[in-house]
C-alpha cells in the first residue's frame, strides 16, 4: 500500500535538480518570514515602551504657554491660504519673568496675536510632548515595517535566485537541443 504524500513532494522522475533547489529556496524564504514575525512584534513593542517612557518624561518637563507675537507674520502664500512662519514673540516663564525668541505662528498673524507654544524646563520653545497614541502608532509602524522589510528582502532574494535557476535551465535546455540536433542531422 502506497502512503499518501502531497502532490508537490512526490518523487517525480521529471523533476530536475534545479526544481528541487527552487522548492527549497521557497521553503527557506517562507520559514524566515514566519519566524521573524515574533521578532518584529517584539521590536515594535520595545519602540512602544520607549515612546511611552519618552511621553511621560516630556509631559513632566514641558509646559504649554501662550506667546504674544512682537512682529507681524508674513502674509499667506499660495492656495489654500495657510501655513506657518517663524516670528519674534514673547512668552511667560513658569517661574516668573518672560522670554523672547522666534516661535511658529500662522501666516498672516499680526503683532499682539496669541500663539500657543510648548516650552521646556529652561523656558526654550520645544516640540509638543509625545502622546500615548503616538507611542502606539510608532510601535505598530516599526514592527510592521520591519516585518515588511524582511518579507521584501526574502521575496527579492527568492526572485533573484529563481531568475538564476531559470537562466541555468534555459542554458541546459539549449545545450540539450544542440546535442540532440548534432546527433540527428544528416549533415
Amino acid at each position: 500500500m502506497e502512503t499518501w504524500r502531497p502532490p508537490r513532494l512526490r518523487g517525480n522522475p521529471l523533476t530536475r535538480d534545479s526544481d528541487r533547489r527552487e522548492r527549497l529556496a521557497l521553503l527557506v524564504a517562507v520559514t524566515v518570514v514566519v519566524l521573524t514575525a515574533p521578532f518584529a512584534a517584539l521590536l515594535g513593542d520595545r519602540v512602544h515602551q520607549w515612546q511611552e517612557r519618552l511621553a511621560v518624561s516630556q509631559q513632566d518637563t514641558r509646559t504649554a504657554v501662550t506667546a504674544t507675537l512682537l512682529a507681524d507674520a508674513p502674509p499667506p502664500a499660495g492656495y489654500p491660504e495657510s501655513g506657518t512662519a517663524r516670528v519674534e514673540a514673547e512668552w511667560p516663564l513658569p517661574g516668573g519673568g518672560t522670554a523672547t525668541g522666534e516661535v511658529t505662528a500662522q501666516r498672516g498673524a499680526v503683532a499682539g496675536d496669541a500663539a500657543p507654544i510648548w516650552i521646556d524646563e529652561n523656558g526654550a520653545p520645544a516640540a509638543p510632548p509625545v502622546t500615548a497614541e503616538t507611542a502606539v502608532v510608532n510601535g505598530v509602524t516599526t514592527g510592521a515595517l520591519s516585518w515588511a522589510a524582511v518579507m521584501g528582502l526574502c521575496g527579492l532574494g527568492f526572485w533573484l535566485y529563481r531568475r538564476m535557476l531559470d537562466r541555468r535551465r534555459r542554458d541546459d535546455w539549449s545545450d540539450a537541443w544542440d546535442r540532440f540536433d548534432s546527433r540527428h542531422t544528416p549533415f
